[in-house]
C-alpha cells in the first residue's frame, strides 16, 4: 500500500511539473540559447566587466586592418566580420546621403569595380589598455568626461565582440573619427546590413538617451544574426533589448519555466532542423513575424 502510494505521488508530481512546464511556454523570438551566450552580455557603465575579464576564445583579426598592430577579436566575431568585409566588396553600386550646408540631405551614386572598401580599426582592448585610452581622452578634452570614450569595465572592446570598422579612403583621411563618417557609402552600407552577419550598430543616432554614449556610425558590436536581425526589426538598442528579454525571461521563471529544459528543447529543435527567423513583418500586437523553417 505504501509502495502505491509512492508511486501515485511520483506520478502527480511528474504531472504538475509537465503541466507547470507547458503553461511556461517560452514565445518570445530570441530563443534562450542565444540570450544565454556570452555575445548577448551587455556592457556599459551601469554593467561593468570585472578588471581581470579576458575572452578564452580571442583571435588575431583576418580582415585589413587600419596599422600593423595585432587586432584581435573573439573567434565567432571574427568569422562574421570577415563575411562582412567580403560582402561590401562584392558592391560596385550603391545610393547613399550626403548632407550640404544649408542642412538638406541628398542622394549620390557611389560606382566602384572595388566595391566597398571597409578597414578595421580596432578590436579588443584589455581592462589596462582601455584605462590608458581614457586617460589620454580625457587628457585631450580638457579633462571632460563626454561619453565618448568609455572608462576600463564600460567598454565594449573588452569583451572582443566589437570593433570600430571605417572605410579605407575616411581612415587615410581623417585623423579622428567622429560622426562625418555617416556621410560614407560604407556607414550607410553597414548600418542598413551589418544585422545579415550578426552585428548591430551599438550607439546609432538619436538614441543617446538610451545608450548615454554619442553616435558611433563605425562602433559594430557582435550579437548574433538572431538578436541582431531581431534587434534590427523591433528598432532597438541593446539596453533596450536587455531590458525586455530580462522582463520576459522572469515571467517565465515566475510560471515554472526551466531554462536547461528549454535549452534542450531549443538544441533538439536544431538537431532536427527547425531554424527561426525573425522577420521584417509585423502582427496585429506590433511585434515582428517569425518564420520556422525545417
Amino acid at each position: 500500500m505504501k509502495k502505491l502510494a509512492a508511486v501515485l505521488l511520483t506520478l502527480v508530481l511528474l504531472t504538475s511539473y509537465s503541466a507547470s512546464f507547458a503553461e511556461a511556454e517560452w514565445d518570445y523570438l530570441v530563443t534562450v540559447t542565444e540570450l544565454e551566450s556570452d555575445h548577448a552580455m551587455l556592457v556599459n557603465r551601469e554593467n561593468l566587466l570585472a578588471e581581470d575579464y579576458i575572452p578564452d576564445d580571442l583571435t588575431r583579426a583576418t580582415v585589413k586592418c587600419a596599422s600593423s598592430s595585432k587586432v584581435d577579436l573573439c573567434k565567432e566575431a571574427n568569422e562574421a566580420l570577415a563575411a562582412m568585409f567580403e560582402a561590401a566588396a562584392l558592391v560596385t553600386e550603391y545610393t547613399y546621403r550626403v548632407e550640404g550646408s544649408d542642412g538638406t540631405w541628398t542622394e549620390k551614386q557611389f560606382k566602384s569595380n572595388e566595391g566597398l572598401r571597409l578597414i578595421l580599426k580596432s578590436g579588443y582592448r584589455s581592462y589596462g589598455t582601455q584605462k590608458t585610452t581614457y586617460n589620454n581622452y580625457l587628457a585631450r578634452n580638457n579633462g571632460v568626461d563626454d561619453g565618448i570614450s568609455s572608462p576600463p569595465g564600460a567598454s565594449e572592446h573588452q569583451t572582443g565582440l566589437a570593433c570600430d570598422v571605417l572605410s579605407v579612403d575616411y581612415n587615410a583621411n581623417n585623423q579622428y573619427m567622429n560622426d562625418s563618417f555617416y556621410q560614407t557609402p560604407e556607414a550607410q552600407w553597414m548600418e542598413e546590413n551589418c544585422h545579415n552577419y550578426g552585428f548591430i550598430l551599438r550607439y546609432p543616432a538619436d538614441r543617446e538617451d538610451v545608450t548615454k554614449v554619442p553616435y558611433e556610425p563605425w562602433h559594430m558590436r557582435y550579437v548574433g544574426r538572431e538578436i541582431a536581425s531581431y534587434m534590427t526589426a523591433n528598432s532597438l538598442t541593446l539596453e533596450e533589448f536587455t531590458s525586455e528579454w530580462k522582463d520576459k525571461m522572469s515571467a517565465f521563471l515566475a510560471a515554472g519555466g526551466d531554462v536547461e529544459q528549454q535549452m534542450l528543447l531549443e538544441a533538439s529543435r536544431r538537431a532536427n532542423g527547425v531554424e527561426s527567423t525573425v522577420l521584417e513583418e509585423y502582427g496585429e500586437d506590433g511585434d515582428a513575424e517569425i518564420s520556422l523553417t525545417f
